[in-house]
């Protein structure tokens, strides 16, 4: 579909309940890294697959900060009409969701967010800069893709993996080196309390807190549902699905779908801080 003037990618997945999952993949991946979901998340709605700008079948854009890549998929949710929406973030992805639901005005039921990048610290902003280095070297970036599909995998299938260095193959480097830079840019400005500002239902899953440790968003975070999956990466949801998805589908049936206690808010009605 046409997004301010851009041809995004969108896949529409009709399920049996009323929720709309929208999926905010990986810098670097695309919607394929979420493939182990789609059949779960379908018991509880309709799924909405994208694309990022430069990643997989949609075009660039002019800008990749987070916050304009969050209003981005905001503008996406308006023309599509979505009501009762639950966003799934994965990385960088994830970060895009915690921008949507602080600096918008759009309804959210609940937030998914797969290994946030949030609190990084020298050595992982160091290791994204020697990342966005390779990608001014184009000579060395099919080797690099092998390198890193098994520095972040634990124990994976090929299958998985040749997911992973397809989506790497295809984007746009030049977007890539973008998306890494506004990331770093939007932890080193965020400030840190304001993720008490989610109010909505939230799940946090962390797999090797390479991203983020498990007891720093306990204490930044402490409204959060926090699960810990073991034997993976950065990319949990492509390598250990059935950790993953037994998280998520007791998180939509337990905390999403709970009756509401007398005199609170139902999740698309919480009052959000101007």
């Amino acid at each position: 579909m046409k997004i301010r003037g851009k041809e995004i990618f969108l896949e529409r997945v009709s399920g049996s309940g009323d929720l709309n999952f929208v999926l905010i993949h990986n810098a670097g991946g695309d919607h394929h890294f979420f493939t182990h979901q789609i059949e779960m998340l379908g018991q509880f709605g309709d799924v909405i697959q994208i694309d990022l700008p430069g990643h997989g079948k949609s075009e660039v854009t002019a800008s990749y900060k987070i916050a304009d890549l969050s209003a981005l998929i905001v503008e996406m949710c308006t023309q599509l009409s979505l009501k009762n929406v639950c966003l799934i973030g994965l990385n960088n992805g994830a970060n895009i969701a915690i921008e949507m639901f602080l600096r918008s005005s759009m309804e959210i039921n609940g937030l998914i967010l797969l290994d946030p990048p949030i609190f990084m610290n020298e050595a992982f902003v160091r290791e994204i800069r020697e990342f966005i280095q390779v990608l001014e070297k184009p000579e060395s970036f099919d080797q690099f893709l092998l390198s890193l599909a098994d520095h972040l995998f634990v124990d994976t299938d090929l299958k998985n993996k040749k997911r992973a260095i397809e989506a790497f193959s295809t984007v746009n480097k030049q977007a890539l080196q973008a998306v890494f830079s506004g990331l770093i840019e939007w932890d080193a400005h965020l400030n840190k309390g304001q993720l008490k500002n989610v109010t909505c239902p939230t799940l946090c899953i962390l797999s090797d807190e390479h991203h983020c440790t498990y007891e720093k968003m306990r204490t930044e975070a402490p409204q959060f549902e926090l699960g810990k999956v073991v034997g993976a990466k950065c990319w949990a949801a492509l390598e250990v699905p059935e950790q993953i998805n037994s998280m998520i589908a007791r998180f939509l049936k337990i905390i999403l779908h709970r009756p509401l206690l007398q005199g609170t808010s139902p999740p698309n009605t919480i009052n959000r801080p101007e």
